[in-house]
C-alpha cells in the first residue's frame, strides 16, 4: 500500500510539496484530485482539437501532469478552421 500511495502522490503531484501523511490518506486524496483533473483535462484537449476521451483517462492516470501537458500543447492543425470571408473594414455598425 505504500508503494501505490507514492506513485499516486507523485501523479497527483503531492509529492512535489512534501505531503506526508498516511498512506491511506495520500491514496484517498490523490484518487480524488486524479477524478477532479480529468474532466477539466479533457475539456481543454477537447478545445485544442485533440481527443477528449484519451485524455480523461491520462488526466486519472497521471494527475497533474496530464493537465500541464495539455496546458503546454499547441491546438492540433485541424482545430484550425480557414475564415471563409475576410473581415470587413472598416468596421461599420449596423444600429443606424
Amino acid at each position: 500500500m505504500q508503494t501505490l500511495a507514492t506513485i499516486l502522490s507523485v501523479t497527483s503531484g503531492f509529492a512535489l510539496m512534501r505531503y506526508r501523511l498516511p498512506p491511506a490518506t495520500i491514496l484517498a486524496t490523490s484518487i480524488v484530485v486524479d477524478l477532479a483533473l480529468a474532466p477539466l483535462t479533457a475539456i481543454i484537449a477537447g478545445r485544442r482539437g485533440r481527443r477528449a476521451s484519451v485524455w480523461a483517462v491520462a488526466g486519472v492516470a497521471f494527475g497533474i501532469w496530464s493537465l500541464a501537458a495539455v496546458l503546454l500543447m499547441r491546438a492540433a492543425p485541424s482545430a484550425h478552421q480557414p475564415r471563409t470571408e475576410p473581415p470587413a473594414y472598416p468596421p461599420t455598425s449596423h444600429a443606424a
